[in-house]
Protein backbone atom coordinates (compact mmCIF):
# COMPACT_ATOMS: atom_id res chain seq x y z
CA UNK A 1 0.00 0.00 0.00
CA UNK A 2 1.70 3.74 -0.75
CA UNK A 3 1.53 6.25 1.26
CA UNK A 4 -1.04 7.88 -0.94
CA UNK A 5 -3.78 5.14 -0.20
CA UNK A 6 -2.74 4.89 3.38
CA UNK A 7 -3.45 8.35 4.19
CA UNK A 8 -7.09 7.98 1.67
CA UNK A 9 -8.04 5.31 3.70
CA UNK A 10 -7.24 7.11 7.43
CA UNK A 11 -9.30 10.34 5.67
CA UNK A 12 -12.15 8.22 4.62
CA UNK A 13 -12.22 6.30 7.83
CA UNK A 14 -12.77 9.91 9.59
CA UNK A 15 -14.78 11.13 7.74
CA UNK A 16 -17.10 7.97 8.60
CA UNK A 17 -16.46 8.33 12.03
CA UNK A 18 -17.34 11.66 11.82
CA UNK A 19 -20.71 11.08 9.62
CA UNK A 20 -21.56 8.43 12.53
CA UNK A 21 -21.30 10.67 15.10
CA UNK A 22 -23.02 13.26 13.34
CA UNK A 23 -26.11 10.95 13.12
CA UNK A 24 -26.00 9.67 16.48
CA UNK A 25 -26.06 12.97 17.45
CA UNK A 26 -29.29 14.22 15.37
CA UNK A 27 -30.91 10.71 16.63
CA UNK A 28 -30.61 11.52 20.48
CA UNK A 29 -31.12 15.34 20.05
CA UNK A 30 -34.20 14.61 18.20
CA UNK A 31 -35.76 11.94 20.63
CA UNK A 32 -34.75 14.76 23.13
CA UNK A 33 -36.77 17.24 21.17
CA UNK A 34 -39.51 14.70 20.54
CA UNK A 35 -39.84 14.32 24.61
CA UNK A 36 -40.16 18.05 25.10
CA UNK A 37 -43.50 17.73 23.03
CA UNK A 38 -45.15 14.93 25.11
CA UNK A 39 -46.74 16.42 27.94
CA UNK A 40 -49.64 14.54 30.62
CA UNK A 41 -52.43 15.86 28.44
CA UNK A 42 -50.82 13.98 25.47
CA UNK A 43 -49.06 10.87 26.41
CA UNK A 44 -51.65 8.12 25.98
CA UNK A 45 -51.88 9.58 22.45
CA UNK A 46 -47.75 9.41 22.27
CA UNK A 47 -48.20 5.85 22.97
CA UNK A 48 -51.07 4.94 21.29
CA UNK A 49 -48.55 6.17 18.11
CA UNK A 50 -45.15 4.95 19.05
CA UNK A 51 -44.14 3.33 16.22
CA UNK A 52 -40.07 4.19 16.00
CA UNK A 53 -37.03 3.96 18.08
CA UNK A 54 -37.40 7.98 18.21
CA UNK A 55 -41.12 7.27 19.36
CA UNK A 56 -40.15 5.10 22.01
CA UNK A 57 -37.01 7.13 23.00
CA UNK A 58 -39.18 9.99 23.61
CA UNK A 59 -41.95 8.54 25.50
CA UNK A 60 -38.63 6.64 27.79
CA UNK A 61 -37.19 10.08 28.28
CA UNK A 62 -40.52 11.43 29.34
CA UNK A 63 -41.39 8.49 31.72
CA UNK A 64 -37.31 9.04 32.96
CA UNK A 65 -38.01 12.60 33.97
CA UNK A 66 -41.77 11.73 35.33
CA UNK A 67 -39.78 9.41 37.53
CA UNK A 68 -37.59 11.65 38.72
CA UNK A 69 -39.76 14.10 39.65
CA UNK A 70 -42.00 11.34 41.62
CA UNK A 71 -38.32 10.58 43.28
CA UNK A 72 -37.65 14.22 44.11
CA UNK A 73 -41.23 14.43 45.83
CA UNK A 74 -40.56 11.45 47.79
CA UNK A 75 -37.39 13.13 49.35
CA UNK A 76 -39.24 16.61 49.98
CA UNK A 77 -42.28 14.40 51.83
CA UNK A 78 -39.47 12.61 53.48
CA UNK A 79 -37.48 15.76 55.35
CA UNK A 80 -40.91 17.57 56.04
CA UNK A 81 -42.37 14.77 57.79
CA UNK A 82 -39.16 14.09 59.74
CA UNK A 83 -39.43 18.14 60.61
CA UNK A 84 -43.23 17.64 61.94
CA UNK A 85 -41.83 16.24 65.07
CA UNK A 86 -44.36 16.45 68.42
CA UNK A 87 -47.18 14.97 69.18
CA UNK A 88 -49.72 18.46 67.89
CA UNK A 89 -47.93 17.55 64.07
CA UNK A 90 -48.12 13.64 64.29
CA UNK A 91 -51.30 14.13 61.89
CA UNK A 92 -49.16 16.37 59.52
CA UNK A 93 -46.11 14.26 59.79
CA UNK A 94 -48.08 10.82 59.02
CA UNK A 95 -50.00 12.53 55.75
CA UNK A 96 -45.96 13.26 54.50
CA UNK A 97 -45.25 9.94 54.94
CA UNK A 98 -47.90 8.26 53.18
CA UNK A 99 -47.21 10.99 50.40
CA UNK A 100 -43.80 9.95 50.21
CA UNK A 101 -45.27 5.86 50.05
CA UNK A 102 -47.34 7.07 47.05
CA UNK A 103 -44.80 9.01 45.33
CA UNK A 104 -42.14 6.24 45.65
CA UNK A 105 -44.18 3.82 44.16
CA UNK A 106 -45.34 6.10 41.22
CA UNK A 107 -41.44 6.41 40.92
CA UNK A 108 -40.95 2.74 40.73
CA UNK A 109 -44.20 2.36 38.18
CA UNK A 110 -42.67 5.47 35.80
CA UNK A 111 -39.30 3.76 35.77
CA UNK A 112 -40.50 1.04 34.77
CA UNK A 113 -42.64 2.57 31.83
CA UNK A 114 -39.42 4.08 30.86
CA UNK A 115 -37.54 0.70 30.82
CA UNK A 116 -40.18 -0.97 28.42
CA UNK A 117 -40.21 1.59 26.27
CA UNK A 118 -36.14 1.80 26.24
CA UNK A 119 -36.51 -2.63 25.23
CA UNK A 120 -38.87 -1.13 22.43
CA UNK A 121 -35.98 0.35 20.76
CA UNK A 122 -33.87 -2.17 19.80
Amino acid sequence: MTTIESSMLRRRGRQLLVALAATLVIGWSAAAAHADTITDDNVAAAVAAAKTPADHQALAAFFTAKAEAAQASVETHEKMAAAFNGKARAVMATHCKALAKADQQQAKDYTALAKEQSALVK
